[in-house]
């Protein structure tokens, strides 16, 4: 296989990352196959630790009455994985604290040894692999490249997480090879509804009653690499203010102060259909997104898109900006934008500085300052 073309401070960021096995915990492959759904286990021995951990401070400006920073985000996560034999691994990825508003409803959730990924993968050879247990849905990048250290931006968009589950407990069959002399990968997954959280997802957090689907990837030129995702899935959504949509884009102070009543799942199956772009050079690196959630007869239509451009300014420190559209089930169409500051400084910390705004100000689209500082270790 050829080498892939990426951003010089990427590239060294990521070797360091591979050589203590971080890079290979969180994505699960060295940086070849990143982009590729559902990538390998690698690593040798029967046991490799890593981790990584991040802080994202916020100053939204509306409600007015907010008037210091406030914690949007805290996680410690910590990764073992390791190879039982030639054709046998396992990856398990826990959240063993994590405080977060980039939910299903923007509130705040709390978890505490939450399990993220845990699963066993058989590999019959490199383009065929089975994966049984808790593992990241393989819809578009961004969700699989989802930890802070590895991301642009210390906020989420709407798009990677808010039509389908970040993760989910089933089975996945994955693989990836070269077609004239370029990278592909494929991976398809059922779910069948099993929770192995108990915390994070059964308060705040879009699930899976059932879901079946699959990504397929392709670098189409060097530092060019598209996908296309496909599911059919029926959720379990936490409580919002209104069944039908329109007082749950409230602003936070509202969304704050009401009681959750019982989860609800949806009553019939909905089909789930994405896009995604990535291209890197030297100096920049562009990325694309979309997801869309058919209408189905008691659901209405919800998605959206992104595009996120990253340009490196000088030594370590890159501008960043990304705008996204996103109609939410009240079918109001939010705009969002973000610009900011991305550092790298070292190979093990990344702090991230921006402004989010938007016209429509929410529990999940906050306006204002975000700071982030996140570390590998």
């Amino acid at each position: 296989m050829h080498r892939r073309f990426e951003p010089s401070v990427l590239r060294r960021i990521r070797r360091a990352l591979v050589g203590c096995a971080a890079w290979a915990a969180l994505c699960g492959a060295p940086p070849l196959h990143a982009q590729l759904p559902a990538p390998p286990v690698v690593g040798d021995g029967p046991l490799q630790l890593g981790g990584w951990a991040a802080l994202t401070l916020s100053r939204p400006e509306h409600p007015e009455e907010v008037e210091r920073p406030e914690v949007s985000e805290l996680v410690a996560a910590l990764i073992g994985w390791g190879q039982v034999s030639r054709r046998a691994s396992y990856l398990v990825e826990l959240d063993m604290a994590k405080r977060t508003t980039s939910t299903w409803t923007g509130r705040e959730a709390d978890a505490w040894l939450s399990p993220v990924r845990l699963y066993v993968e058989l590999s019959a050879r490199e383009s065929l692999r089975l994966r049984v247990g808790r593992f990241l849905t393989p819809v578009g990048q961004w969700n699989e490249l989802h930890a802070d250290p590895l991301t642009w931006s210390p906020t989420r968009p709407l798009t990677t997480y808010r039509p389908f589950a970040k993760s989910t407990t089933g089975v996945l069959l994955a693989g990836e090879g070269v077609i004239a002399g370029r990278d592909w990968g494929w991976a398809t997954f059922w779910a069948p509804g099993v929770d192995l959280d108990g915390d994070l997802e059964e308060d705040e957090e879009n699930t899976f009653a059932r879901a079946a689907g699959g990504r397929v990837a392709m670098e189409v030129s060097p530092g060019l690499t598209v996908g296309g995702s496909i599911a059919r899935l029926r959720r379990s959504l936490p409580p919002e203010e209104d069944a039908g949509g329109g007082p749950q884009w409230s602003t936070r102070a509202d969304a704050l102060r009401r009681d959750d009543p019982e989860r609800e799942e949806e009553a019939e199956g909905r089909t789930l259909v994405g896009a995604d772009l990535r291209w890197e050079s030297a100096r920049a690196q562009l990325a694309l997104e979309g997801t869309w959630l058919r209408a189905a007869a008691e659901e209405v239509a919800e998605g959206g898109a992104f595009a996120r451009l990253a340009v490196r300014i000088g030594g370590p420190l890159w501008a960043v900006a990304r705008v996204e559209s996103y109609r939410p089930i009240d079918g109001r169409t939010a705009d969002v934008g973000y610009v900011g500051l991305t550092a790298r400084p070292d190979r093990r910390l990344v702090v991230k500085l921006g402004r989010q705004f938007t016209r429509r100000p929410s529990t999940r689209i906050p306006d204002g300052w975000f700071l982030s500082f996140s570390s590998l270790f």
